[in-house]
């Protein structure tokens, strides 16, 4: 079956994301079971914080549209890598096992996430230890300026 994505489809993505409390959203381009890469679009606000996490397959990230900014890392402070992702620089490629983080610097940034294999709900990510959860801003905040800093540094 052929699958399509559309404007107004995209719209109310960008509105979702402006309205949910995680200030992201994300479309699914195939079913959980499908056996293939895994598609997927995602909208971040610039006061979305998404906790470093790596990836158990590989994963490439493909910018949309706005500007991003994915920060890997070796450890809770420890700054591994910077790649901005805009129309000049659209794609990021991610070895399975990379912590990482993306940074949205303008309203309604979209990506492309392709990550490689069957989706496995129980073997998917994992979170970076040590970092905050995405559950209460006192917890993040501090944390989140901190990889805000570095994301406009290299902007």
């Amino acid at each position: 079956m052929a699958l399509y994505f559309s404007d107004k489809e995209l719209e109310d993505l960008i509105k979702i994301s402006q309205d949910y409390p995680r200030r992201r959203a994300l479309k699914a381009m195939q079913e959980d079971s499908y056996i293939g890469p895994h598609v997927s679009l995602n909208i971040i606000q610039p006061d979305s914080y998404i906790q470093p996490h790596l990836r158990y397959n590989d994963e490439s990230i493909i910018w949309h549209s706005g500007k991003l900014v994915s920060i890997q890392l070796e450890d809770v402070m420890k700054v591994k890598g910077v790649h901005i992702l805009s129309k000049d620089s659209p794609y990021l490629f991610l070895p399975k096992n990379t912590y990482h983080t993306v940074i949205s610097l303008e309203k309604d940034s979209a990506l492309w996430m392709v990550v490689q294999g069957a989706h496995n709900p129980t073997h998917f990510s994992r979170y970076l230890e040590e970092t905050p959860t995405e559950n209460n801003k006192r917890e993040y905040g501090d944390y989140f300026e901190f990889l805000k800093n570095i994301a406009t540094s290299f902007s």
